[in-house]
């Protein structure tokens, strides 16, 4: 009974272990001929793979491709010709050698054998030296063609890097040719042995005046291009210690005389085991004539600028002594009538007291007389006290206000009343006006900050309300109110007047800028009242105006500094 099992036989040393081997298919249906056939190969050290039908041998061989292929001719389900066709006809098993093994010893059946793609032919009864010979040759054989495959394989990948290699070498020489030549970068590659030039690219030729000619063969000291030989030694000694000069600044002249600074980017590169100088430079000649320009502009600028902040400082202090002139004037008109009043009834007390004493000198006084001089002084010393009083706190007022608003000191004040104060020595410039004030808020707000530059907001508002908010003499209200925000003060101006054009809102902060410098606007009230709310009192100051309904600036700060 014929089996179908294929099992593996491996030759063993003396202590058990496996000896690696050749791995031979040995294919015939009889069972006593697989039997000689293992005992003969095994012998010889070969892992055998016995197999009794070609279709198994197919798949066997398919799956795991064997050394060499020992196939009988005659077999029931498909004879050895038919099998060794299938075998050469699959790429996977076209290169196994097989060898035939038959009673078939005719011309014909041998030739038929060969054709069909064997590579050897044994005829039954097998002879033991025969076999094992041929089937050792073609093993070796088999060895030898996988060796010089595998070699094959490997000679084909280096020929294959190779090409790729020289291909993409080649790419780069002709980018690298590309980029020298076509860089915007006066180029050069340099012997570093003699010094002479190798290369030179177009922006070079261009920027020299030399040409190729001129420089190929002959070194940058032949052709004088170095202005200072001590420089270009000291470049070089850097280049040979370093192996790279970046950023080194440098003076060339060019073949026509002409001196230009140049900034080089020098790197030592190998080409065919010889040292070259990659040069590169960056005319700045240029720049650095428009940089001095530059320098001489911002310096020019600067002092101009000086000039102007010191004449803005002067206007400012100008603006602000005029606003402190105003308050003088107001004070000194509010003071006049207290005054006057004073002195116009001291006059009265002195001339009744002239005549109360030429009568009593004549002894002529009478009771009725001394009454009436009594009455006269009360009556006089009461207006002068009331007035003089009066006058007394105008120039306290005045004092206080005058003061703040020529020094920058910070201390603690109750914030409504002084601007109440405030207010009332503006009071004068609303005489000939319809207009009110109204300060609104918290009487008993007590901050810590600087009053001197809050006077000199409320004036600089004040004083712009009037020139601009109202013309035609038109009446309005003007309102102060005082809120509390968190640790802030919000304080909010407002007039009722004719509001500020929208194309002008934009610049009211701008110093100089002004609707009324035909009657002698500066422009810097309201640009002096931001940077005093911005600068001194740390805070920020925002602007709304709507044309015809007035103008509101919202002025926001810590309460205390």
């Amino acid at each position: 009974m014929k089996t179908s099992t294929t099992p593996s036989h491996y030759p063993q040393n003396v202590t058990g272990h496996q000896l690696p081997t050749a791995d031979v298919m040995v294919v015939d249906d009889t069972p006593a001929n697989l039997h000689l056939f293992i005992k003969l190969l095994t012998a010889q050290g070969y892992h055998i793979r016995p197999i009794t039908e070609g279709t198994q041998a197919i798949a066997a061989a398919q799956s795991s491709p064997p050394d060499v292929i020992l196939l009988d001719i005659q077999m029931p389900d498909m004879d050895g010709y038919e099998v060794c066709q299938r075998l050469k006809a699959d790429r996977r098993t076209c290169d196994i050698p097989v060898i035939f093994l038959t009673v078939l010893d005719d011309e014909d059946s041998i030739v038929k054998g060969f054709e069909v793609g064997g590579i050897d032919y044994i005829t039954k009864p097998v002879r033991e030296r025969e076999l094992l010979a041929r089937v050792k040759n073609q093993i070796e054989l088999r060895s030898l063609q996988k060796r010089l495959s595998e070699k094959n394989k490997q000679q084909g990948v280096l020929l294959a890097q190779y090409e790729a290699a020289d291909t993409a070498l080649k790419e780069s020489e002709e980018k690298f040719s590309t980029a020298f030549h076509s860089t915007p970068l006066p180029t050069t590659i340099v012997n570093i042995s003699n010094e002479q030039f190798v290369v030179v690219n177009q922006a070079f030729m261009q920027q020299t005046g030399y040409s190729r000619e001129d420089a190929i063969g002959h070194t940058a000291a032949e052709l004088g291009i170095w202005q200072s030989l001590p420089q270009r030694a000291a470049i070089l000694t850097q280049l040979k210690t370093q192996g790279q000069v970046h950023g080194a600044k440098a003076n060339f002249r060019s073949k026509a005389g002409e001196i230009k600074t140049v900034i080089l980017f020098l790197e030592i590169i190998y080409l065919n085991s010889e040292s070259y100088i990659l040069a590169t430079g960056q005319d700045i000649t240029q720049q650095q004539a428009d940089q001095q320009k530059l320098i001489d502009q911002t310096q020019a600028l600067s002092q101009t600028l000086d000039t102007l902040q010191t004449a803005q400082a002067e206007l400012i202090r100008s603006a602000k002594m005029a606003a402190l002139g105003n308050l003088v004037a107001g004070v000194a008109h509010e003071i006049s009538t207290p005054v006057g009043t004073a002195v116009m009834t001291a006059s009265t007390l002195e001339n009744a007291t002239q005549s109360i004493a030429a009568d009593l000198k004549q002894g002529e006084i009478k009771r009725s007389s001394f009454e009436n001089y009594l009455g006269v002084a009360a009556e006089c010393s009461h207006l002068m006290l009331n007035n003089l009083t009066r006058a007394g706190e105008l120039i306290n007022t005045f004092k206080k206000v005058a003061v703040d608003q020529t020094s920058v000191q910070k201390r603690t004040f109750l914030l409504k009343p002084y601007i109440e104060e405030v207010v009332a020595n503006l009071l004068p410039q609303f005489k000939k006006t319809l207009h009110r004030t109204q300060v609104i808020g918290d009487s008993t707000l007590l901050i810590d900050s600087y009053p001197g530059s809050l006077a000199q907001i409320i004036t600089n508002l004040t004083t712009n309300s009037l020139i601009h908010a109202y013309p035609d003499n038109q009446s309005g209200v003007i309102s102060i109110t005082i809120a509390t925000q968190l640790s802030n003060i919000a304080l909010t101006y407002h007039d009722d007047g004719c509001g500020i054009a929208p194309e002008h809102q934009s610049r009211i902060f701008e110093p100089f800028f002004t609707t009324a410098r035909d009657t002698g606007g500066s422009g810097l009230g309201l640009h002096l009242v931001y940077n005093l709310v911005t600068q001194t009192l740390n805070g920020n100051i925002q602007m709304v105006s709507t044309p015809g309904q007035g103008t509101t600036f919202t002025i926001t700060f810590p309460s205390n500094q």
